[in-house]
């Protein structure tokens, strides 16, 4: 008998967010996503995990890879959600807007920390893991360029999201080293409006297979992009 497949993440979330194309309406739609995301984005990183509890060993040279890499795919302007505001209808816009403003501010802190923190940076193999995250956010600016009507927002509520999970995280591996005293991250992170910004986009269900294919692609980059932070750590311990 063959051994049983166990789903990667990324199969589960694919499937949480297929199920949710099947809502009776556009509000459990939105529901359903959000759902899917929570359980299956950023969050879940055992790598980013590991920063946040401490446990990893070389935790700055750790802290100070997580940090350039995320300034180098979230860094820089635009973003994800000033791009998708352009082509929203209200109220997404208005709640990109805001997401956009909380954003930047978290982005400011996240620069603080890669200054601090950059004379640890591991700079073996530095140049070849640069070039992707930066095909990494090409890809990602791609996106939210989109012209399928949802796929822009399916990234930018995906984006805010999984961004939670980093700002939660990540300030908590800063302070076990120290790192704590420079730029305020927002507050409070304006995740609320997420639900009426999808629920607004979700009555058609092209819009909604568009929504849950922005998804779905931008959780894949954030994967990504921990699994190359974990792959280099390990190689660290080598």
């Amino acid at each position: 008998m063959a051994p049983a497949v166990v789903p990667t993440f990324m199969d589960q979330l694919q499937k949480n967010l297929r199920a949710a194309g099947s809502a009776v309406d556009s509000r459990g739609f939105a529901a359903a996503v959000i759902g899917a995301l929570r359980d299956g984005g950023a969050g879940g990183s055992r790598h980013l995990r590991a920063l946040s509890e401490g446990s990893v060993t070389r935790p700055l040279q750790a802290v100070a890879d997580a940090a350039h890499f995320l300034v180098i795919l979230h860094g820089q302007l635009p973003s994800v959600l000033e791009i998708a505001r352009l082509n929203a209808d209200e109220p997404a816009a208005a709640w990109l807007r805001n997401a956009g403003a909380a954003f930047d501010q978290d982005r400011r802190w996240m620069a603080g920390l890669a200054a601090m923190t950059g004379g640890a940076l591991d700079l073996h193999g530095i140049s070849t893991a640069e070039q992707v995250v930066r095909d990494q956010r090409d890809a990602m600016l791609t996106l939210a360029k989109s012209n399928r009507i949802g796929c822009a927002i399916g990234a930018a509520v995906t984006l805010m999201l999984d961004w939670q999970a980093v700002r939660t995280r990540l300030p908590r591996a800063a302070q076990h080293l120290g790192y704590d005293r420079h730029e305020r991250l927002a507050d409070p992170w304006p995740v609320d409006g997420a639900f009426d910004a999808l629920a607004c986009h979700a009555d058609d269900v092209r819009v909604r297979r568009a929504i849950e294919f922005g998804a779905l692609q931008l959780a894949s980059l954030h994967a990504q992009l921990f699994d190359l932070l974990e792959a280099r750590h390990a190689q660290r311990l080598a």
